[in-house]
C-alpha cells in the first residue's frame, strides 16, 4: 500500500491509500476520536489498510475496452440536430428546476467532428 495523501487543514485530518497491486484506493476523513491521537490515528490506517487489502482481494479487473474514437470522428454531425437537442435539453431541464429560460445558442449549419 501507498499513502499519497495525508492533510491536515483547520480540523480535519484526510488520507488516501492506494494499492500497490490493484487500481483500488480508499480516502477516509478521520472522526475526532480517529485522528485524538498518534496512536488512534496509527489504529485507523491499519483498519483502513485491511480494508484496502479486502478490495484488492475482490477487484475485478472490467472488460478490455476496443476504442471506437477514430470511427466516431468520421460521423458528420448536423449542427442542426445538435441544436435541437440541445433546445430539447434546456426545455426538459427549465421544467425540472422552474428555472428562467436560457437563450439558444445557432451553430453553423454542418460541422464534421
Amino acid at each position: 500500500m501507498n499513502i499519497s495523501r495525508y492533510e491536515e487543514k483547520s480540523d480535519s485530518l484526510f488520507i488516501c491509500i492506494n494499492s500497490l497491486t490493484k487500481p483500488v484506493y480508499l480516502e477516509h476523513f478521520f472522526t475526532e476520536e480517529e485522528g485524538a491521537t498518534e496512536l488512534t490515528r496509527k489504529e485507523t490506517i491499519e483498519k483502513l489498510a485491511g480494508h484496502l487489502k479486502v478490495m484488492e482481494d475482490e477487484y475485478v479487473a472490467p472488460e478490455q475496452a476496443v476504442s471506437k474514437v477514430a470511427e466516431a470522428k468520421e460521423f458528420t454531425l448536423s449542427a442542426k440536430n445538435i441544436t435541437d437537442a440541445k433546445a430539447d435539453f434546456i426545455a426538459e431541464k427549465e421544467a425540472r428546476e422552474e428555472v428562467l429560460p436560457i437563450e439558444k445558442e445557432v451553430l453553423p449549419v454542418e460541422e464534421k467532428l
